[in-house]
């Protein structure tokens, strides 16, 4: 059992949102408004490479920065859903194995999950470029000798579900995240839900099949 960070587990929209803009006065890139936010969300991460004009080159430095910032205030990222540790410490009676493939740096994480007393609910976190996720998930899936039929992905991204599709994972998308439900249905999600209690009714699912 795999889940995505931001967007999925942690609510992290503002705070990336007034980063962006912070770097985008800083660097000279265009700003982003609430009202052009809503729009981006329906866009894939490459769609939005096009938008913000921020030059290739410099890009995995603006990544590198806005990661850094955002650790700064990992101690003040919100979960989702409040009774998070509850929802954890359930799944893993239904789970062999539980951890976090994220984008983002595994300070911040690690930080989250310190907050939430959840560190022992967590088996790992390993990180992943923005468009290397399927790498990551064969990775986990040599890890713990699984076949990707016994895998399960927790996102909010059109391209975690591209990924997982790339290696043959069922993935569940959350509603609630950094894109729309009409973006992610685009992409075929194996499941979308509402709440991140319903991931347990898939898993007790996927268990008897």
């Amino acid at each position: 059992m795999v889940f995505d960070f931001d967007g999925t587990l942690a609510d992290t929209e503002e705070k990336a949102f007034n980063i962006y803009n912070q770097l985008a006065a800083k660097y000279k890139y265009s700003t982003v408004t609430m009202e052009e936010l809503q729009h981006i969300k329906n866009l894939h991460i490459k769609e939005i490479k096009e938008i913000v004009d921020i030059p290739f080159y410099q890009f995995p430095r603006a990544i590198k920065e806005g990661q850094k910032l955002l650790k700064a205030e990992s101690s003040e990222i919100n979960a989702f859903c409040p009774d998070i540790h509850a929802f954890f410490t359930e799944l893993r009676r239904d789970t062999d194995h539980t951890g976090i493939l994220t984008s983002n740096i595994k300070k911040t994480v690690a930080q989250f999950l310190n907050t939430y007393e959840m560190s022992e609910e967590i088996e790992f976190i390993m990180c992943s470029a923005l468009m290397s996720k399927s790498k990551k998930i064969k990775k986990v899936l040599r890890k713990f000798d699984l076949k990707p039929s016994e895998m399960l992905y927790v996102g909010d991204e059109s391209r975690d579900i591209e990924a997982c599709h790339k290696v043959g994972v069922d993935i569940v998308a959350v509603k609630w995240g950094y894109n729309t439900p009409h973006a992610l249905e685009r992409y075929n999600p194996t499941f979308m839900i509402d709440n991140l209690w319903d991931v347990i009714d898939i898993v007790k699912k996927k268990n008897k099949v």
